[in-house]
């Protein structure tokens, strides 16, 4: 089913409690990022989608691979009435309603990896990438998903990679899944100035693929290990160090490495 994303299709899926916030939804054969359209030609509450991107982007600049036709390539432009003050955490809350619609989707054995990359079975899926438009009080909500990708297409991406085809065994509907993620989006976003902190923790801990693991921290030029142990109240990751204390870090200044 290697459906055309489309606009109709997608609002076919969403009723109007599901799609309250949500603006225009702009399609584009190719585009070089769906988040630097929004960044620049973007109103609140637009959806933007490219059927392919040429310069898509992931986090520290890495390069986003970006095949035509197959994965989601989506970013949304959304706006506060002012800016959050735990704002740091969106992209984890993103994560969460990523992780929640394709539970809805029927698909199961995913998890998120602190702080904003899709996961399934030890292999990467998607990712997040938030950029704020000048002032903090918006921003683009970038998520890339490989969907309907085949291993083996793709040699110059450097990490274990999967797609839904692989784990479900058949092409998806992407205007479903782009329906699905909005359904858990949207309310995330409505709610999220009044975001609940022990709620959100133990959303985080149903999902959280470190939890419990032995990592390695990559914070500028200092290499911790240690055992992860879920996000604090300000959505930092928690690391247990061999000496008993425990260290908080920010996604701004680590990588971490399972």
């Amino acid at each position: 089913m290697g459906n055309n994303l489309s606009a109709d299709e997608i609002r076919q899926h969403l009723d109007v409690a599901d799609s309250v916030g949500l603006r225009d939804i702009h399609i584009f054969p190719e585009l070089d990022s769906t988040n630097r359209w929004a960044l620049q030609h973007g109103q609140c509450g637009d959806v933007c989608l490219a059927e392919q991107q040429t310069a898509g982007r992931g986090r520290r600049g890495r390069q986003w691979e970006s095949p035509a036709g197959v994965n989601l390539y989506f970013s949304l432009r959304w706006c506060f009435a002012q800016v959050p003050t735990h704002l740091p955490m969106l992209s984890l809350v993103t994560g969460l309603a990523v992780a929640e619609a394709l539970d809805d989707c029927a698909i199961h054995g995913h998890g998120l990896k602190w702080p904003n990359d899709v996961y399934h079975t030890g292999k990467k899926l998607g990712g997040i990438l938030l950029e704020a438009v000048g002032t903090l009080d918006q921003v683009v909500i970038g998520i890339g998903l490989n969907v309907n990708m085949q291993p083996g297409t793709n040699s110059s991406i450097d990490q274990p990679w999967t797609s839904l085809r692989a784990v479900v065994g058949a092409n998806l509907d992407r205007n479903l899944l782009v329906a699905a993620i909005l359904k858990r989006l949207l309310p995330h976003l409505r709610a999220f100035p009044q975001l609940d902190m022990a709620q959100f923790q133990r959303d985080w801990q149903r999902w959280d693929i470190l939890a419990n693991s032995p990592v390695r921290v990559l914070s500028g030029n200092e290499v911790l290990e240690g055992v992860a142990c879920g996000v604090d109240s300000q959505g930092q990751l928690r690391l247990a160090l061999n000496d008993g204390l425990v260290k908080v870090f920010s996604s701004a200044d680590v990588s971490v490495r399972m």
